[in-house]
């Protein structure tokens, strides 16, 4: 079973944070310095764009396979970050550091997420930073967009409906949870949503990953949940989640078995705001579709 909550015991050195469980496996591994870690050569390229890349790498360590991934941010503009810190020194400044203590937060609050390994940033001039997060596979785990992609059926039938009112259930408490802790998760969808199924259970250990974008900002509580079940509504396929199905994760939301009259304004709210985000979704990739195939044309 994976450890999900368990408080993270860091140390920091110069231009690292790294988790003490994973210190002898860093040093074995050559990874214990910024600039070893970001020149590091191999692995399998899991995403490779402008802001960012992620690799993913396997180590042979006492005899066991152990899987990583290396998220690496390019380098970014900070100057009102850095210029902020010199008021408020904890201030995360780049985004690998920012994303390992969004972690360490929500297991500091029980809230499940996936094992941070290291951070790294390092400068290239006063306002423009790299940096790097390192995490741990999280296998067994699958994420809820692979789940409903590669086993739908699993979702379906008799059998089937009954676990996936559970899981509607247990992804809304998770939600509320988050919130309740002064958590929110720019990017809560089934993409960021991870799941694991123990042998013949319909019950799934639940968590979150990808934590680089968290708001804290309290004074916009009151757009969380709307946002964070608008996305989730969107990324949830039709067919196999009906209008029902839909309607049942904001009622475990917000712990009520049916709907009032302002529980109705705020569903419509979100009902609104997932038609948007469709439309910019599709837009943005009819727009990546045609330079696409603008870029084929020039060559």
């Amino acid at each position: 079973m994976r450890d999900t909550t368990s408080p993270v015991d860091y140390s920091k050195t110069d231009c690292l944070i790294f988790n003490r469980d994973y210190q002898d496996i860093l040093k074995y591994a050559g990874a214990n310095s910024f600039d070893l870690i970001w020149r590091y050569h191999g692995g399998e390229t899991i995403k490779n764009i402008r802001a960012r890349s992620v690799i993913r790498i396997e180590i042979q360590y006492r005899g066991e396979n152990r899987r990583f991934y290396l998220k690496r941010h390019n380098k970014e503009c900070v100057v009102f970050r850095r210029l902020l810190a010199f008021f408020y020194p904890k201030l995360a400044l780049s985004q690998g550091l920012r994303e390992f203590g969004n972690i360490c937060d929500f297991r500091k609050y029980n809230l499940p997420t996936v094992a941070p390994v290291a951070a790294g940033e390092k400068f290239s001039r006063f306002f423009h930073v790299r940096s790097f997060l390192i995490t741990e596979d999280f296998s067994p785990f699958i994420s809820l967009e692979d789940l409903l992609r590669d086993r739908p059926q699993f979702l379906m039938g008799k059998d089937g409906v009954a676990r996936k009112k559970i899981l509607i259930e247990k992804v809304a408490l998770l939600a509320r949870r988050m919130h309740q802790g002064g958590f929110n998760h720019r990017d809560f969808n089934a993409t960021h949503i991870l799941l694991h199924y123990g042998n013949g259970s319909d019950t799934p250990e639940i968590a979150l990953f990808d934590l680089q974008r968290v708001d804290r900002r309290r004074f916009l509580k009151f757009r969380w949940m709307i946002k964070s079940l608008s996305e989730l509504n969107y990324t949830l396929p039709d067919g196999l989640f009906e209008a029902e199905d839909r309607i049942y994760l904001f009622l475990s939301y917000k712990g009520k078995s049916r709907l009032r009259c302002w529980d109705r304004l705020q569903w419509f709210w979100i009902t609104r705001k997932t038609v948007r985000i469709r439309k910019h979704t599709e837009k943005m990739m009819m727009r990546r579709e045609k330079r696409k195939r603008m870029g084929l044309q020039e060559r």
